[in-house]
Order: C-alpha cells, then structure tokens, then sequence
C-alpha cells in the first residue's frame, strides 16, 4: 500500500509539473517571450477597378500609359462576323475595318451608326503582368468588363474569358491572345444570342464600361 502510494504521488506530482510548464509557456507566448514561427497569411485574390470608362483619349486609340493596364476602344462588330475566330486576331486594325461600325477611341462619342445593322459590342482592353498573371503566365480569367448600355437597347452585363451568359439583356465571352511579355490583349464582346444589338431611325444608345482584373 506505500509503495502505491509513493507512485500515486509520483504521478500527482507529475502532472502538477506539467501543468505549471504550460501555464509559464503560454504566458511566455502572451507576452512575446517565446517566439513562434508564423506561417503567414495565405494572400486572397479579389476584384480590382482598372479603369472606368466615361471621357476618352483626344485622338487615336487610348493609350493606359507605360507599363498600365486599361481601355483601348470600343466598337460595334458585324453580326455576320464570328468573334471567335476574328478578335482572337490581336494585329487587326478595327478602325480600318469594314466590319466594325462606329470604331470609338476620340473624345467624339456621338458617332453615327447604320440603323438596323446588327452587331456585337466590344470592347478592348489590355492588361499587365501585376494585374493579371500568377507565376510570370498571364492568366485572362482573371480579367472581365462590365457594360452597360441604354437607348435603343439596354444591358448591363458582365463579359469573361471562359463563360456566356446567356439572356435578353446580352450575354459574354472573351477571345484574346497574348501579343507581348509584358501586356495580355483582350477583346471582350457581348451577345444578345438572338439578332445582334442595333440602333433604330434616328434612334441612340449610351455606353460605359468598367474593367476589372484580380489579384
């Protein structure tokens, strides 16, 4: 019986040991005695504005500027066109085109349209290496637009590379191409999925566009 006694207050003894060791240890913690490694915080991409589109460039396409990322024009696309395949094409030069309508890149937004004649909206863009790439790879998911459109037709809808939205309000995807190590190029364009966007008789529309990219 002592001798169980003796381990029973071995044990008791122990424990009280133990415990006391871990209440000094977290107080050392709590007031910065004893350094832990930190693991860091695991960085979360979200949605930047990159530019807002409501006055433009005097002349020629808009220019972001050295190294930045932004709006370059926007333009109505023949509805008999695929963009696909033809704003994949990053060298075209749209306001030469005959299949663009309306080509905006001055300070003029008041530019006549041929009314009844369908079209897809785009709008194109550039993007740079901290705005949207991971690990030096441009990544164009991680870029959209967000129009809105009022007058003759109206949307307010959101254009990205991987999906189309369907619906009457219009719908999106993105073509592009990489053209460079140091911008990502991208023509954004909207759907209505049915006859093309159009302007009515002496009709008008009003536009704006908001880029976003994530990092």
């Amino acid at each position: 019986m002592k001798i169980e006694n003796k381990k029973k207050a071995g044990i008791l003894a122990g424990t009280a040991i133990g415990i006391v060791a871990i209440v000094i240890i977290a107080n050392a913690n709590l007031f910065g005695e004893i350094k832990v490694p930190s693991l860091g915080d695991d960085k979360i991409e979200t949605w930047h504005v990159i530019a807002e589109i409501s006055s433009l460039d005097p002349l020629g396409e808009a220019d972001p500027g050295v190294g930045a990322g932004g709006w370059l024009s926007f333009f109505c696309l023949d509805y008999g066109e695929t963009p696909g395949t033809v704003l994949v094409v990053n060298g075209t030069d749209w306001s030469a085109s005959a299949t663009a309508r309306g080509y905006v890149d001055t300070d003029d937004t008041a530019t006549d349209l041929k009314s009844e004649d369908p079209a897809y909206f785009v709008a194109q863009c550039r993007f740079n290496q901290s705005q949207c790439a991971s690990g030096g790879v441009f990544n164009g998911s991680r870029t959209k637009v967000h129009l809105t459109v009022s007058g003759d037709e109206t949307i307010d809808n959101v254009a990205q590379i991987g999906t189309n939205i369907t619906g009457t309000s219009g719908g999106g995807m993105v073509c592009y191409n990489v053209t460079s190590a140091t911008y990502i190029y991208v023509n954004f364009y909207w759907d209505d999925n049915d006859d093309g966007y159009r302007i009515t008789d002496d009709g008008s529309l009003a536009w704006n566009i908001t880029i976003k990219a994530k990092y």
